[in-house]
């Protein structure tokens, strides 16, 4: 990990902002130069004021900390998608052994959500997998323990939504959203939580569960889309069509569905309307 002195001298300077400006009326002149020299460290509740004072985000002066690399989290993600995008499913099998293993040996939690993670795209491969009573019991005591939901949680829980079946997961939803109210009007809580609540919405119309689409789809309508978040309002266009169908009004949802793979297709996003189109031509089949 690269000296947190150093790279915040590094944003200082490259903002032509001094020393004495950076300071401020947190921290002394001489506490900043010692803290940018690495003799020494200071508190989050100076360094916040200080990294305001040198107009730049916490999440920015992290990730060059960690030196231009993204979460362990983030990084597993991508290696399990490469994995998917080779079908290489053994790798997904031998991670999901891996950290049942390491889970077995150090009783760390986070190796036993990582198998989880695993699991949960290797559902996403078509293979047949057992979300167990003991994987289920553990999920629901790590996450509902947790009085305030951070992105962590939200991610776990939106990885691993595959598994759940649409009453625990509209179970969980509904606890979840009352843990959220500390973060929910951060940009990157609110995806998430659109997220979830659009896999919920799947989920029941998959099943054909209309109260639990009318649930989904108001917690959805109260927090609705902003204009930049284009992708995930497409996507609630798509599940907006499977509810209009299910209703009786088939021409009109057939039409907004396909309207809306068209546009991924004219923005160039073609794995998500090969996504969605096999989700509609599949849904057709079961509901004809």
């Amino acid at each position: 990990m690269i000296e947190t002195g150093q790279i915040f001298k590094e944003l200082r300077t490259a903002r032509k902002i001094s020393l004495k400006e950076a300071a401020g009326t947190a921290l002394s002149y001489s506490m900043l130069s010692k803290f940018e020299n690495g003799d020494s460290d200071i508190t989050i509740s100076k360094l916040l004021p200080a990294l305001e004072n040198i107009r730049t985000e916490l999440d920015e002066f992290v990730y060059l900390v960690r030196g231009f690399n993204p979460s362990e989290f983030s990084l597993l993600k991508k290696e399990i998608w490469q994995a998917l995008d080779k079908e290489d499913i053994a790798y997904l099998e031998t991670g999901y052994e891996r950290e049942k293993e390491n889970y077995q040996k150090t009783n760390r939690e986070e190796s036993f959500l990582k198998a989880l993670i695993f699991k949960t795209y290797l559902v996403a491969s078509g293979r047949p997998v057992d979300f167990n009573e003991d994987e289920q019991a553990f999920l629901y005591d790590y996450l509902f323990r947790i009085d305030i939901w951070g992105e962590y949680e939200l991610k776990i829980f939106s990885d691993i939504s595959p598994l759940l079946s649409l009453e625990t997961y509209f179970r969980y939803t509904r606890e979840m959203l009352q843990r959220i109210d500390f973060f929910d009007e951060l940009a990157s809580h609110r995806n998430m939580i659109h997220t979830i609540l659009l896999n919920g919405l799947f989920k029941a119309l998959e099943e054909n569960d209309l109260n639990k689409v009318a649930y989904f789809d108001k917690q959805i309508q109260a927090r609705f889309f902003e204009e930049n978040e284009t992708y995930l309002k497409i996507v609630y266009r798509i599940a907006d069509g499977h509810h209009s169908y299910l209703r009786g009004q088939k021409e009109k949802g057939s039409v907004q569905i396909k309207r809306a793979i068209e546009t991924f297709r004219f923005l160039d996003c073609h794995s998500s309307a090969d996504y969605y189109q096999k989700i509609y031509q599949h849904w057709l089949i079961e509901f004809e």
